[in-house]
């Protein structure tokens, strides 16, 4: 039922058409009907001398102007089945197009709300889900809602009237044989509901173990540089084929279900078509049908017993379908990250954490613990730590992809909770450890957030970040396109061109998540002190590992283990002991131990 809901929900501005396309179904349903009933009339009456005994008969042929009349003008038969078949193929003309506009307009409209539903999800959902099992549910989940209504709905209702309307025909000519056509019926019915049970099991399993081997196909193609550096390949083949195996081995399962049901259907089907054949000249040998009428019986058992056999088939897709919506609905089910609610404060860069716990929703311990400094505006603060200590986690918080769990974030003295998350996001800027690069231009990739900025404002951009140089010497420029993901460019160009695509927006709070590390130290230097010369009034937060890049911050804080551990300037934490002092001496060796090589 909730399918069902689902589907009808979809049909807003399309259930005139499906009330359209299901008058077609009928009418053309109809008009087939009356091809065995005109020939058995022709047969019986008008070629034959029986008398007329259907009052429908004697309505048409008083119509027309008596047996006679049709008798010494046989052309008048000629010309009633060329119109029934041009009716019927208007009939079907309209069957086709309002079918094909209701599924793609249903289409449409699911795509567009999945897309738009997948963009406003938040970013911890994102981190959790597997990408090639979301594209696979966004193209083959949507595709098989679109197949089913391209073609399976209007043959359910073709088969459901078929059945209805001559059954009611056969039982007005003769009972008897009749229910003889039909008894075959209700085990198909059975047979067929069967069917749909195993088949929806069945094809639940196929469709997640497809979305299994799509996610090992996307995340391999999206680590193809790794794959091959460290010459994974085979590992990779054979992690592959082992899906596909599994997949393959479930597909089969439908395989064999089909072929049982096609199989057992059919011999039911035929043994029920020899049952009214046989019983059929059985009775016309002995008078109590007419030749017409036997001809009417034998044509309508096949009409009705093929549409009504393909029901399984349709079952079969509405079980397919039902899982596809079920998969779809897990997606839209899940609450929106809501971004247009909140305060739309002016934003200057004045930040204050106060006793900030956080932890991650799929976590049990707190990530950061007790977390409080503060931050002036267009100050530069340095955040510094071991792997795993929290560095990124806090940098989170301040653009609410991660909100906190305990304590206060206050930027310019306003509650970062009751800020619009649309709002915070325009004014804070933040260069990812990560760089993503869209299949685009240098120059839009640049103007990302701003697609109508003037061209000296990107290459502005792009001399900040010390990669207009770079792109002056690509044969196109700044329109050079960028493969998918950047992966015609080195990491640091990557990392350099999303630095530009961040200070374009001039955002009053600039964060570096440790994204200065794809850079070599002099660039680093330069980057810093380009934005110091033009952003003054820009508060600057750096995540880092280098000493280099942390020593010039008006503070530094030091975190471990989600606790701020140290917190000072660079004189004033060389001057303690602790970790920042620990890690200035094994850099500091390092250096020297690489003069030393040199």
């Amino acid at each position: 039922m909730e399918q069902f809901m689902f589907i009808w929900q979809k049909l807003q501005n399309n259930r005139l058409r499906m009330m359209a396309m299901f008058l077609s179904v009928i009418f053309y349903v109809t008009l087939m009907l009356l091809s065995p009933l005109f020939f058995s009339f022709f047969v019986d009456n008008v070629i034959g001398d029986g008398e007329i005994v259907h009052p429908l008969a004697r309505m048409f042929s008083a119509w027309l102007g008596g047996v006679e009349v049709l008798r010494n003008n046989l052309w008048i038969g000629g010309v009633i089945i060329v119109l029934i078949s041009a009716l019927s193929g208007i009939a079907m003309y309209w069957r086709g197009r309002l079918n094909g506009e209701i599924s793609e307009n249903v289409t449409q409209k699911i795509r567009d709300e999945v897309y738009r539903h997948l963009q406003r999800l938040p970013y911890s959902y994102h981190v959790n889900a597997k990408t090639g099992d979301l594209i696979q549910r966004c193209t083959s989940d949507v595709d098989q809602i679109r197949r089913f209504l391209a073609s399976q709905i209007s043959e359910l209702v073709y088969a459901v009237a078929l059945s209805l309307i001559a059954g009611v025909i056969l039982f007005s000519i003769h009972a008897p044989l009749a229910w003889l056509s039909i008894v075959s019926l209700p085990i198909i019915f059975a047979f067929a509901y069967i069917f749909f049970i195993k088949m929806q099991k069945a094809f639940k399993a196929s469709d997640e173990s497809e979305g299994e081997m799509s996610a090992v196909i996307q995340e391999n193609l999206s680590g193809t540089r790794v794959v091959k550096a460290f010459s994974r390949e085979s590992y990779e083949l054979e992690k592959f084929e082992k899906k596909n195996r599994t997949f393959r081995d479930l597909t089969y399962r439908l395989i064999h279900l089909l072929g049982m049901y096609w199989g057992l259907s059919d011999l039911i089907c035929l043994l029920q078509i020899l049952l009214v054949v046989v019983s059929g000249i059985t009775m016309a040998k002995e008078g109590s049908i007419t030749v017409g009428n036997y001809f009417v019986f034998v044509s309508y058992v096949s009409m009705i017993l093929w549409p009504v056999r393909n029901v399984g088939r349709i079952l079969s897709d509405m079980g397919k379908v039902g899982v596809s919506i079920d998969r779809l609905k897990e997606i839209l089910n899940h609450p929106l990250e809501d971004i247009d609610v909140g305060l739309m404060p002016d934003i200057n860069g004045s930040i204050v954490f106060d006793q900030v716990y956080f932890k991650y929703d799929d976590g049990e311990t707190d990530v950061l613990k007790n977390v409080s400094f503060s931050v002036k505006k267009g100050e530069t603060i340095a955040i510094m730590g071991p792997t795993g200590s929290g560095k990124s986690s806090l940098v989170h918080l301040l653009t609410r992809l991660h909100d906190y769990r305990e304590g206060s974030i206050t930027i310019d003295g306003v509650e970062l909770r009751d800020i619009r998350r649309s709002h915070l996001r325009k004014h804070v800027g933040i260069v990812l450890q990560e760089p993503f690069l869209f299949s685009k231009t240098i120059s839009a990739n640049i103007a990302l957030a701003l697609p109508q900025a003037p061209e000296e404002e990107i290459e502005r951009a792009a001399k900040i970040a010390s990669v207009h140089q770079v792109i002056t010497e690509f044969d196109r420029g700044y329109q050079t396109m960028v493969g998918e993901k950047g992966v015609t460019l080195s990491g640091g160009q990557k990392q350099r061109i999303a630095i530009a695509r961040t200070i374009i927006n001039n955002s009053p709070i600039l964060i570096f998540d440790d994204s200065l590390s794809a850079v070599d130290t002099e660039t680093d230097m330069h980057i810093r002190t380009a934005l110091h010369a033009i952003a003054k009034d820009t508060t600057t937060i750096i995540i880092t590992h280098r000493i280099s890049s942390a020593q010039n911050a008006d503070n530094i804080i030091v975190l471990n283990e989600g606790e701020i551990e140290q917190q000072g300037t660079h004189a004033q934490l060389l001057a303690q002991e602790g970790l920042y002092k620990r890690i200035a001496d094994i850099q500091s060796a390092m250096v020297m131990g690489g003069e030393e090589d040199e």
